[in-house]
């Protein structure tokens, strides 16, 4: 009961002002734009879509949206404009780790793809992007072969979900930061996208072969990792605490017979094993939510901006019981999981 209770209390005080203030701009910014649908990002996007709907006294249609980062790479591995953002992320390590961390292929799949000789052979990204793209251009072929039948799939899923529906102005809404999925989209669909986050890396209109990727965010733009921005610097204990049950999205299958899509997932890190706990925390900032739409009130950008730093610089205000729940998984970096309580030192 004492665990239960520190748990939603936390919730409620750190993430509850943070829920509040970012969806009262995401229903501010819902009024500017004409037939709009939401869709939530996956992971962070279970605890989205429930803050938004308790403010969502319009009833704007919005969906939870299986996507990941890893996802897209993969079924675009052999769409070269997709390249820059799927190679250029920073990784150490073997040529097989990365093809599999980065792209989640199978050790099957890559040893179509790679020599053997090659497998061991050790990359430091971005220096070795242009040696990434002969690889993967050389093969195309073979990768469109691989990838094309589950981009197919997706496609489906996302025509099922209207994302695809020309009536409708899509807005995804995520923590951030790049817009790296958001501008995937755009490419994959040939379609203007628009996105909200609570920090945006450059805000704004990005280009996106012909079509547009249209940033805006809520607390704060034109900030870099490392640059002395807290939420961006140690933005790892949100991405911690905003996610779902399941692990990073991997893969899409449909049933032939039912046309139901199911979804495959990765690894589930102590977090996921352990969800009921990080429900409990979750119900606690869903109540912060749900008070500040039934008082009519909300925070500022400098008021959760205080109260995240003070957080997340002093380990003493983080209750014991939450200390299990700060790790995620960054295979996508090579770094496998990582825990923000060791990673800054608290």
């Amino acid at each position: 009961m004492l665990k239960n209770t520190s748990l939603k209390e936390f919730g409620y005080n750190f993430l509850g002002p943070l829920l509040t203030a970012y969806m009262n701009e995401v229903h501010k910014k819902i009024m500017s734009l004409s037939s709009v649908k939401v869709f939530h990002l996956a992971r962070e996007g279970h605890v989205l879509k429930q803050a938004f709907e308790i403010g969502n006294s319009s009833n704007v249609d919005a969906e939870y949206l299986s996507v990941s980062r890893t996802f897209l790479f993969r079924i675009m591995a052999d769409i070269e404009a997709a390249w820059p953002y799927s190679v250029k992320h920073n990784y150490k390590g073997s040529l097989a780790s990365f093809f599999h961390a980065r792209f989640a292929f199978s050790y099957d799949e890559i040893a179509l793809i790679l020599p053997q000789d090659m497998h061991d052979e050790v990359i430091s990204l971005p220096d070795d992007y242009p040696r990434i793209c002969d690889i993967l251009k050389q093969q195309k072929p073979l990768i469109n072969e691989l990838v094309q039948p589950i981009r197919d799939i997706y496609l489906k899923y996302l025509d099922s979900v209207g994302f695809t529906d020309p009536a409708v102005t899509p807005l995804v809404t995520d923590v951030g930061y790049s817009g790296t999925i958001q501008k995937l989209l755009c490419l994959l669909l040939s379609r203007d996208v628009h996105g909200i986050y609570m920090i945006a890396t450059k805000a704004g209109e990005h280009p996106i072969a012909n079509s547009t990727a249209n940033i805006d965010y809520v607390f704060k733009s034109d900030v870099k990792m490392g640059g002395g921005y807290t939420m961006l610097d140690r933005s790892m204990f949100l991405e911690a605490l905003l996610t779902a049950p399941n692990g990073q999205f991997v893969d899409i299958l449909q049933d032939a017979n039912t046309q139901e899509f199911h979804f495959c997932y990765g690894k589930r890190t102590h977090t996921q094993e352990c969800f009921v706990d990080l429900n409990t925390l979750h119900q606690g900032a869903l109540d912060c939510v749900q008070n500040a739409v039934e008082n009519n009130f909300s925070y500022t950008p400098s008021e959760v901006e205080s109260i995240f730093e003070s957080y997340v610089t002093k380990r003493n205000l983080l209750p014991r019981a939450t200390w299990p729940l700060f790790v995620l998984d960054d295979a996508i970096s090579g770094e496998g999981n990582l825990n923000p309580l060791d990673f800054f030192g608290l």
